[in-house]
């Protein structure tokens, strides 16, 4: 990795103007601070490839592939965010607008593959090195399994994308194909530009506002000793070992269920769920969950494919003595409480955690529950979506996604402090902790053991 990718700066007085091919000029701009967050964390891991994202949509039907590849490159002309190359200057780092790049989309045929050779393949594209100063931060490929069953394979470095921009950039092109299959328009682009993100990074990074977040996170967090799921975690950030499985469907639907009943969201719910495994299962002291935060309503960033993803601490007193429906509703007030003060970076707070003196950890235990859903479908094609890689792990992040008729539950766990085996054994012990809960859910999570 060159010199740039090591560097943590703030944004520069001065912005550099540098020349782009086909005589065209583009102003560059410097990093957000989010990016910058990646770059710091590339530094620690070691490993550039730690932080490169990837899904798998499988394609079921009788999928059009030129019409495909169209779509594809439709979408990549209109979202200008993706197409960047980052360079230093003066000890500073940037990220320079190029001109659009197409696909280069190839089909593969894989035909009559076994399945764990095709996991093996997969895996072997998690690593494949990206190039930022070349302006290649992303890759599509598609493999064919058999006459009506492909599968999409999306890379990117988490430079550029996040997990809701992964969906954006899936959603635009199941769009394009439906009204390719037509003969008819997508219509307007529903992207905009990263510039206004750039800009609105800045100004919190100049506000007021930053450190009456920043107080409030200290003071949040003061003396708090969070639990892990292993006895004894080792501190750091390394890419996940991953045990996927998706909860019971019958698990799903009574989960859903009771989110209506209680008024609440099924979001919420199982994050009391998990909050409550984590008091009964784990070791130390207290419930702190790190939530990853889109960082989308209301800002720039909402309409733009691009990396914005926070981190927010969420402690949660006494989980293990209150029954599911208090719990969840202590969960809707912290996150209530906490909102407003979501901007402030997680790794400027893991900073300022470590040189104050608190306890490490306290954004290690992770859940990530996406409430957007992936594209179902790709014209007369069902999908269905995996997402093999989600960025570093600090200890464990439990991942839960919608799906058709259920919802994907995957442990990412350092390879470190778990074996497959207690990944596996989490897992299944989760679901059936979190399932007897939903049938009893005025019962503490202590009672249930």
């Amino acid at each position: 990795m060159a010199a740039w990718a090591t560097l943590l700066c703030g944004a520069p007085a001065a912005v550099p103007v540098i020349s782009a091919p086909a005589a065209q000029s583009f102003e560059a701009l410097p990093l957000t601070q989010a990016q910058l967050g990646v770059l710091q964390g590339q530094r620690m891991a070691g490993d550039d490839s730690v932080f490169h994202a990837a899904e798998c949509i499988e394609i079921n039907g009788p999928l059009d592939v030129d019409l495909f590849t169209q779509a594809l490159d439709a979408t990549l002309a209109e979202a200008s965010s993706l197409h960047l190359r980052l360079f230093e200057r003066d000890g500073q780092a940037w990220q320079q607008p190029i001109a659009a790049r197409s696909s280069g989309l190839q089909l593969q045929d894989l035909s009559g593959i076994d399945a764990t050779a095709f996991e093996v393949e997969l895996a072997s594209e998690l690593t494949r090195p990206f190039d930022p100063e070349a302006g290649l931060l992303f890759e599509h490929r598609l493999y064919r399994l058999d006459a009506n069953r492909h599968c999409w394979l999306h890379r990117a470095h988490h430079l550029l994308l996040d997990g809701y921009g992964f969906q954006m950039i899936a959603r635009r092109v199941a769009a394009h194909y439906q009204a390719c299959l037509r003969g008819e328009s997508a219509g307007s682009s529903p992207f905009t530009g990263l510039q206004a993100v750039v800009a609105a990074d800045i100004a919190y990074q100049q506000s007021t506002a930053r450190a009456v977040d920043r107080q409030f996170w200290l003071d949040h967090l003061v003396n708090k000793q969070p639990r892990s799921l292993a006895a004894s975690p080792i501190a750091g950030i390394a890419r996940g070992r991953r045990h996927g499985s998706e909860l019971p469907i019958v698990l799903s639907a009574l989960l859903k269920c009771r989110a209506a009943e209680f008024g609440l969201s099924w979001p919420e719910l199982i994050t009391a769920g998990f909050a409550g495994y984590l008091a009964i299962y784990g070791h130390g002291r207290d419930v702190v969950l790190g939530m990853p935060v889109m960082q989308r309503l209301g800002s720039a960033a909402l309409t733009v494919p691009c990396t914005a993803m926070n981190v927010m601490p969420l402690p949660l007193a006494d989980a293990g003595n209150q029954s599911l429906a208090l719990l969840t509703g202590s969960v809707r007030m912290s996150l209530q409480r906490q909102r407003p003060h979501q901007r402030y970076r997680f790794e400027h707070l893991e900073h300022d955690l470590e040189t104050g003196g608190y306890n490490r950890g306290l954004l290690a235990t992770e859940i990530n529950v996406m409430p957007f859903g992936h594209p179902e479908k790709l014209g007369p094609c069902r999908l269905g979506t995996r997402i093999l890689a989600a960025g570093p792990v600090e200890d464990l992040a439990a991942i839960f996604v919608p799906q058709a008729n259920s919802i994907g539950f995957d442990l990412d766990g350092r390879a470190e402090n778990y074996s497959a085996a207690e990944l596996a054994a989490h897992s299944q012990r989760f679901a059936e902790f979190f399932g007897g809960w939903l049938e009893q859910p005025w019962m503490t999570a202590a009672e249930l053991i």
